[in-house]
């Protein structure tokens, strides 16, 4: 794909509007393993652009952990409400994240 960038970059708009057709087939042919493109005017972050994948992915993870914290809670006779379910499922997760980028590659 035309578009690989590391991570911090941003991408222009006026080229991400150029690029667009390539960002697409890049999401298509690597799926969930696709680099998000960073977008925005004067090159200053506003918007992310990733694969539907990799969207449902992280949509679907932190509901997941949310619903584990949940019943392991029930199993031991306490009770979560949703909203600290939620909390704990955030936590957990960018803990993963920061283990997942803290080992070298």
């Amino acid at each position: 794909m035309g578009v690989a960038r590391r991570p911090h970059d941003v991408l222009a708009t006026r080229e991400a509007r150029a690029q667009l057709p390539a960002m697409l087939a890049g999401f298509r042919q690597a799926g969930a393993g696709a680099e998000p493109v960073v977008i925005g005017a004067h090159r200053r972050p506003e918007a992310v652009v990733l694969s539907y994948e990799r969207y449902l992915q992280m949509a679907g993870g932190r509901e997941r952990v949310a619903a584990v914290l949940d019943e392991q809670s029930r199993e031991a006779g306490e009770s979560l409400d949703a909203e600290a379910a939620m909390q704990l499922a955030d936590a957990e997760l960018h803990a993963m994240r920061r283990e997942r980028h803290a080992k070298p590659r």
